[in-house]
């Protein structure tokens, strides 16, 4: 390896979780639009989540972290030779352990983060143990949004060592959606599980399926260990998993996103939705909903865990005059629009020069 990087970025090794097509609408981009060779190395697909390998086959280097052992992993990313590493957080001590090597001889390390501060003893270990364990491997924490920035100040990456925006999603795909009228119908994209809300889901759907006198349908594209709660209910549309490049069709056919999640840290789908133009109805929980949701101008915000809450504002959503439902729908999209790949792309690119290109005095760092 050269003793360290010049300031274009070239190379890029991916250090991720299971790989999504958020992330590799991101990465597409990133490739087209800066010409950067790409090395990914990726956990296996979940079996509720069983995104199939075309999406991903245009990648130049493309590993499954079970086939590498850390030696062999290292030896990949030194004979790659990256100007810059992206983790997807620090849940894999292999990842930290390669992190640690390449950033001691001058590559930079950039790991995004959408863990929302909330105090728990974890995380307060997490800030005891974040000066050795952390900034030994990572120069940058790249955040989601305001939640997530407030946990990375407590782990110490302030100023220059904390990015805003690591999420984006195929946004032009989603965008075409914003055509003309909305369909009568809701729509929730997600994992079938507790932590989704999708049994608050079936709950509430049925008060007011019950109360309303012309009741919109609900679809729903996932998969999961409560898909029986769906299953059987009248009026609920179980369409399954559901591939990426379909998805968009589907947010087409619904005139709302619902996403009543007890846990959401970020939530790409509620992104997905504004872009195409859709009124949200989202938890509190949901990360994504500080900036992409605000509360009877574009949708609703839910009362996490009450499902009458969430009967009530889908009635409410419902029994708007069209043209209100099409306002709210315009006002998600403009707010969508930070979220573009080719944003993401540009963020890490000028982040990776400017990090390079100038000192790194620890008064700058803070700044």
């Amino acid at each position: 390896m050269s003793p360290r990087p010049g300031p274009e970025l070239t190379r890029l090794a991916v250090l991720h979780a299971r790989l999504s097509p958020h992330m590799a609408a991101c990465l597409r981009t990133l490739r087209r639009r800066h010409d950067v060779e790409l090395l990914v190395v990726r956990l296996p697909p979940a079996p509720t989540a069983p995104f199939e390998d075309r999406h991903f086959a245009w990648i130049d280097h493309l590993y499954d972290r079970s086939a590498l052992r850390i030696p062999a992993l290292q030896r990949r990313l030194e004979a790659f030779a990256p100007d810059a590493v992206f983790m997807s957080g620090w849940f894999d001590d292999g990842y930290l352990h390669v992190a640690r090597v390449l950033r001691r001889r001058g590559v930079v390390v950039v790991a995004g983060s959408d863990q929302q501060w909330t105090g728990s003893w974890r995380q307060q270990g997490a800030r005891l143990i974040a000066p050795w364990y952390l900034h030994s491997a990572i120069d940058v924490l790249w955040v989601a949004g305001e939640r997530q920035r407030q946990f990375a100040r407590r782990l110490g990456f302030r100023g220059r060592r904390c990015w805003d925006g690591v999420y984006g999603c195929a946004w032009d795909a989603f965008a075409a959606q914003h055509t003309g009228a909305l369909p009568n119908a809701f729509l929730f994209v997600g994992r079938y599980t507790p932590r989704k809300g999708v049994d608050l889901l079936a709950e509430a759907y049925a008060t007011y399926r019950a109360q309303a006198d012309d009741p919109w349908p609900l679809l729903c594209a996932g998969r999961g260990p409560q898909d029986a709660l769906l299953a059987t209910q009248p009026g609920i549309e179980d369409k399954g998993f559901v591939q990426p490049d379909a998805l968009p069709a589907l947010m087409g056919q619904a005139g709302a996103l619902v996403l009543p999640s007890r846990t959401e840290p970020w939530g790409v789908v509620v992104t997905e939705a504004a872009a195409a133009g859709r009124p949200l109805l989202c938890s509190e929980a949901c990360g994504a909903a500080v900036h992409l949701l605000r509360d009877r101008y574009n949708g609703y915000l839910l009362h996490t865990g009450e499902a009458e809450h969430l009967a009530r504002r889908m009635r409410t959503l419902a029994d708007q005059p069209p043209a209100a439902r099409l306002r709210m729908g315009a006002r998600s999209h403009a707010l969508s629009k930070p979220y573009t790949p080719a944003r993401w792309a540009d963020t890490l690119t000028d982040g990776i020069y400017d990090w390079y290109a100038y000192p790194r005095s620890p008064a700058r760092l803070a700044q």
